[in-house]
């Protein structure tokens, strides 16, 4: 077989693949409401618990998947992120808008780089009287401390605000 016919076959396997994917993706879509919901926000969940090439606004993720899916038929693995809507108590790989955390952890889960822990982050809606790592738009703080909460980098203290209003 010469070398010119296998890359044709080659090719048309990954336009099928591409297309399999495709339509596979649009069923899931419409099986869950997705495709008929509206844009993502805080309040929207179509795609709460699902795996995704992206993260898009409104949502943040709590798990990070290597597969081939979202590398466009490369043969490397890329990442898909696991998308939660944020909720007050939610440990996820990110902050989100309208939220703080209130502590930072370590996980591989999070981690764009296969084994190597990144940073989590413990959401939490804000009000007053809340210890905070950082201060969300429309708060102030009316005391600090120093301590590990916070801190990103293992043993070195940060900061954390008391929020007020």
């Amino acid at each position: 077989m010469s070398v010119a016919r296998i890359a044709r076959i080659a090719r048309a396997i990954r336009t099928a693949r591409t297309a399999l994917f495709a339509a596979f993706a649009a069923l899931t879509l419409l099986l869950s409401g997705a495709a008929l919901a509206a844009p993502a926000s805080a309040t929207t969940t179509g795609l709460d618990g699902t795996y995704a090439c992206s993260v898009p606004s409104g949502y943040v993720y709590d798990g990070v998947l290597f597969s081939r899916t979202c590398s466009g038929g490369g043969s490397w693995n890329s990442p898909q992120y696991y998308l939660r809507t944020p909720v007050d108590g939610l440990t996820a790989c990110s902050s989100a808008p309208g939220f703080t955390y209130d502590s930072v952890g370590s996980s591989t889960a999070c981690s764009l780089t296969q084994g190597v822990p990144s940073t989590t982050f413990h959401l939490r809606t804000p009000y007053s009287g809340l210890w905070a790592c950082s201060v969300p738009s429309g708060f102030t703080y009316s005391a600090t401390t120093s301590n590990l909460d916070c801190a990103s980098i293992r043993g070195v203290p940060t900061t954390k605000f008391l929020l007020a209003r």
